[in-house]
């Protein structure tokens, strides 16, 4: 009597037909959850660099600082990734003039603005151009109510500096 060993054709078959139905259900899942990480690690960024915007103003508010000359269009303009971060993400390439390097940040260096080079293009929509490019810059904010101890020109006077969308769109992390 011999003693067989090994598998018939039959179940190879049975068990490639159970891989190939498990993965057909797993693998758009994995996909969909790796969309969602990196629109969320996205948000998780601005989050920390709007929290450090809020520090630093402040700190100038405290000190007597101009913080309205920081706005991306001021005299002292910020480069919001590599002025406001001690300690920048490892996707960060620096200040430049332009990047295609996609799931990489960048301060753009003419504009100013905070630059993501989106990764998945469909974890954005509301922003053309391949790849996707969402764009953030400091931007002033102005109190209603003119303000008796400043005379500007202006019929407001700046409240503070936020960042924010230099473009609208909406990230698809659901």
């Amino acid at each position: 009597m011999r003693n067989h060993k090994g598998f018939t054709i039959l179940e190879l078959i049975v068990v490639i037909a159970v891989v190939a139905i498990l993965a057909s259900v797993a693998l758009p899942k994995f996909y969909q959850m790796s969309l969602r990480a990196e629109a969320l690690s996205a948000q998780g960024v601005i989050g920390q660099l709007r929290s450090a915007l809020s520090l630093q103003m402040a700190q100038a508010m405290y000190q007597g600082e101009d913080f309205a000359a920081w706005a991306h269009t001021g005299p002292r303009a910020l480069y919001p990734m590599h002025d406001l971060l001690q300690e920048q993400p490892k996707s960060y390439l620096g200040v430049l003039e332009n990047s295609d390097q996609r799931g990489c940040w960048y301060d753009d260096k003419k504009t100013h603005e905070l630059v993501y080079v989106v990764k998945n293009d469909e974890i954005v929509n509301g922003i053309t151009g391949v790849p996707k490019k969402v764009r953030w810059h400091i931007s002033l904010v102005y109190d209603k109510q003119p303000s008796p101890h400043v005379e500007t020109l202006h019929s407001t006077s700046p409240l503070g500096v936020v960042l924010k969308p230099s473009t609208a769109h909406q990230w698809n992390d659901e």
